[in-house]
């Protein structure tokens, strides 16, 4: 089945977000290890803390109180037995100010390898933000937008310096489905990881992210 085969030292985090507790939205990162860096419970609770620290240190001021970031999940992806390793650590609340933006209003960070195509980047939606991040021009504010990058680069920072585990783009693809148009998508048989350059805002406009029935959490 397509998308199945293992990413050779890749590693797979996902973000749980909550709202009033309850699972609704998530994101999934990727990242690098060395070839001999085997992924335990103790190496997914010190994920778990640094991404939290750095959603409190960048994006909770911006992130309505009624949403929190839940849990992190975290494994190795060099096996398709490779196990979820789910931290139980407390969930930081969003600290914003004002009422929710709609459900569906969510903002783009985009990630970087320096190679062109979509197989190559990736895009980190973030969602669950409250009023303040909104400017008077319906746009996400410079210090919202500026947060929501810095949370995502604290993340890559602390993943590389403290985890020796780079962000990383998977490519499974050699033509991604749909581009170019009329041409049938190839899956790698190794899907290939690139690691991440930059990670940056394209422009401050908020984006539409339309929900599942059930999130897929």
């Amino acid at each position: 089945m397509a998308g199945n085969f293992p990413v050779p030292n890749g590693v797979e985090v996902k973000i749980v977000w909550g709202l009033a507790g309850i699972p609704t939205a998530l994101n999934i990162l990727h990242f690098s290890h060395a070839a001999a860096a085997s992924m335990t419970q103790a190496v997914a609770d010190a994920i778990s803390a640094l991404i939290k620290t750095s959603f409190t240190n960048n994006l909770a001021a911006f992130i309505h109180p009624t949403v929190s970031l839940l849990r992190v999940e975290t494994r190795n992806m060099d096996n398709q037995s490779d196990p979820w390793f789910v931290t139980s650590s407390a969930a930081p609340p969003g600290t914003g100010t004002g009422n929710p933006l709609p459900a569906a209003t969510a903002f783009c960070v985009s990630l970087k390898t320096g190679l062109r195509g979509r197989s190559y980047n990736g895009r980190v939606y973030l969602w669950g933000f409250a009023s303040v991040a909104n400017d008077t021009n319906g746009g996400i504010t410079t210090a919202a937008s500026t947060g929501a990058v810095a949370f995502i680069q604290g993340i890559d920072t602390n993943m590389s310096t403290t985890q020796s585990r780079p962000m990383a783009i998977v490519s499974r693809w050699t033509t991604p489905p749909g581009s170019p148009p009329n041409t049938p998508p190839t899956e790698r048989p190794v899907p290939l990881l690139t690691d991440v350059t930059s990670i940056v805002a394209l422009d401050s406009r908020w984006d539409v992210q339309r929900r599942r029935a059930v999130p897929g959490v």
